[in-house]
């Protein structure tokens, strides 16, 4: 199912436009701090679940850390999605912000927040806090959102990410998550009866480093293949998923 092509909400332009603002003005203080990535990747998954309808995206994201341990950044993507009472949208942005500090020998400790925005589909924008925890090679982050994709309950999202370098330009990484939230019912269809759901998602990928540019070959998998938050037009079966970075 694809949506047709709308124009950008006035919600997700705001969004986008104070996010460039706050790095610019960043970048602005220490420009070596700044850094960002452009991408294409063969289907967006977004927490296991396809954002894209199973079709490539277009992506970009930049990001300003500061020496003093405090962060911020915004990534966004090409979407294809058709919600219930929606025209649908084909973009989706991404602001956060936290402070990371060293706890122990090589483990760091982070507290933050985001906030996810659909352009001329805000009734599923929703924001999100975060804890986490980090080594070199392994990492974990907690998410909380009080409305998880607009629905009237909350959700609990925790993750585990490893990374292990193979050779010098080759490394695997590996990701495991899972979600718990509610939701009434099936595209507003029938009585609210408070459906619950458990997602595990699992990425294990190969990524090859070929400065500037970094291509990553992955493996993904989702317990409920059509979960999708209800939201797309597509399932997300298993499979294997493409990209293409350029770092900058």
């Amino acid at each position: 199912m694809r949506a047709s092509a709308p124009r950008r909400s006035r919600d997700a332009s705001w969004f986008c436009g104070l996010t460039l603002l706050a790095l610019c003005t960043f970048a602005s203080e220490a420009a070596a701090q700044l850094s960002g990535t452009l991408s294409a990747v063969s289907d967006y998954r977004y927490r296991g679940n396809t954002l894209s309808d199973r079709t490539p995206a277009g992506q970009a994201g930049a990001v300003y850390d500061d020496p003093k341990g405090w962060y911020i950044g915004a990534f966004g993507s090409t979407v294809r999605l058709n919600p219930p009472g929606s025209t649908g949208s084909r973009f989706q942005g991404i602001g956060y912000a936290g402070y990371a500090a060293r706890v122990a020998a090589g483990v760091s400790a982070e507290a933050g927040g985001d906030y996810v925005a659909f352009a001329d589909a805000s009734q599923l924008n929703y924001g999100e806090l975060f804890l986490g925890i980090a080594t070199d090679n392994l990492s974990a982050r907690v998410y909380y959102s009080p409305r998880y994709f607009g629905e009237s309950s909350s959700a609990v999202y925790g993750e585990i990410n490893a990374t292990h370098p193979v050779t010098e330009r080759l490394s695997l990484h590996l990701h495991a998550g899972l979600v718990r939230y509610r939701y009434d019912s099936p595209y507003g269809i029938g009585p609210r009866t408070g459906y619950l759901q458990r997602v595990i998602d699992g990425r294990v990928a190969l990524r090859f480093d070929l400065e500037p540019f970094q291509l990553e070959l992955a493996w993904v998998g989702i317990s409920n293949h059509g979960a999708a938050y209800l939201i797309t037009g597509n399932g997300s079966p298993n499979g294997v998923v493409a990209s293409l970075s350029l770092s900058f």
